[in-house]
């Protein structure tokens, strides 16, 4: 038996850890330059440890570089090299990155995928983005990273790096608290959120194009989905779709359904990736669960046997916090927890 482990794990903002684009070779940006952040070689070390505890076959960043030289100086000087990389893939300065163990013991190849199955995921698309009953081009915000795994054992499987359109409004809670202007606030998100649905019924579109050529494909889709396990205040309101609910799949096809990877083998105080204040429903550092690790059957079940088991890892991120710490950035190793699963193939 073969046991292989995915990370999964939005490392905030690590473009900003690095010098411009156009100034060259990249290198790490003085501590002073980055904001919040006093300590900027104990941060970028502090988020590698975290990475080396975890200890995975593959990890899949989000918010990463936006050059693969970035990444790479990164890998190379905190990581010892100790990682492969693929990507990026995304567009702007938030870009999508894979980091593959050398020499792990479950992995013979890494494939990336661009087009596959007469879809290509960086292509443009029709649909009605903005509610006025006329078809629109809409691209991916940010691409996602498409990797098809060979394992020791001869399984192949994809792996799919999501980092989902934001629903950060530009001084939303401002616009929000103005009654003059709420309604404002109130467009713009549910166009960011059309925007996110469109999105997840294109990746949804995308594993059901796979299940059809396979039933049994195996599949794993991580990232930041930017949106929760219920319903928000827009989606209850407003009838916008929840993303987790749409990339899972449909409850009438039960085998092209995807599973949730940890969601049920966590303690209910623990289920979440993300703190933030919440002005709409007027709750302070209310805890999200923002990332996820979703499963197509075949790895999450072998012969009627669960043959899955995740986490968010909580402990490994806690022993790097540093509250003494005088930047806001870097007192957490990031603003998103990282969560794994450990697959039995």
């Amino acid at each position: 038996m073969t046991l292989l482990k995915i990370a999964n794990w939005n490392v905030e903002w690590m473009n900003r850890w690095f010098t411009a684009d156009d100034a060259g070779a990249p290198r790490l940006r003085r501590s002073e330059e980055v904001a919040g952040v006093s300590d900027l070689q104990g941060l970028c070390t502090r988020v590698a440890a975290v990475i080396e505890a975890i200890d995975a076959d593959l990890v899949a960043l989000q918010e990463g570089p936006s050059r693969k030289s970035e990444m790479s100086l990164f890998v190379s000087q905190f990581l010892g090299d100790r990682y492969e990389i693929q990507g990026p893939a995304g567009r702007g300065q938030q870009k999508l990155y894979t980091l593959i163990k050398r020499g792990s013991p479950a992995i013979a190849d890494v494939f990336r995928i661009t087009e596959e199955l007469g879809f290509d995921f960086e292509a443009d698309w029709e649909v009605d983005i903005d509610h006025d009953l006329t078809l629109d081009s809409y691209g991916f915000t940010r691409p996602p990273l498409v990797l098809r795994i060979e394992t020791s054992s001869g399984r192949m499987l994809r792996l799919i790096n999501l980092h989902a359109k934001s629903k950060y409004v530009h001084q939303g809670e401002r616009l929000w608290r103005d009654p003059l202007r709420r309604d404002e606030y109130v467009r713009e998100a549910l166009q960011a959120r059309r925007r996110i649905s469109a999105e997840a019924m294109r990746v949804r579109e995308y594993l059901d194009l796979s299940f059809t050529q396979d039933e049994q494909a195996a599949i794993a889709l991580v990232g930041d989905f930017n949106d929760g396990p219920g319903f928000d205040y827009f989606e209850k309101r407003y009838l916008t779709h929840g993303l987790a609910n749409t990339l899972a799949g449909s409850p009438y096809i039960p085998p092209r359904m995807l599973r949730h990877g940890f969601v049920d083998e966590m303690p209910k105080e623990l289920n979440w990736t993300a703190i933030f204040d919440d002005f709409i429903e007027e709750v302070t550092n209310r805890k999200i669960l923002l990332d996820h690790i979703l499963l197509s059957a075949s790895l999450y079940w072998n012969q009627g046997a669960r043959a899955s088991s995740g986490l968010i890892e909580h402990d490994i991120f806690n022993a790097q916090v540093r509250d003494d710490l005088t930047g806001e950035r870097e007192k957490w190793p990031s603003d998103h927890l990282p969560q794994s699963v450990t697959l039995e193939l």
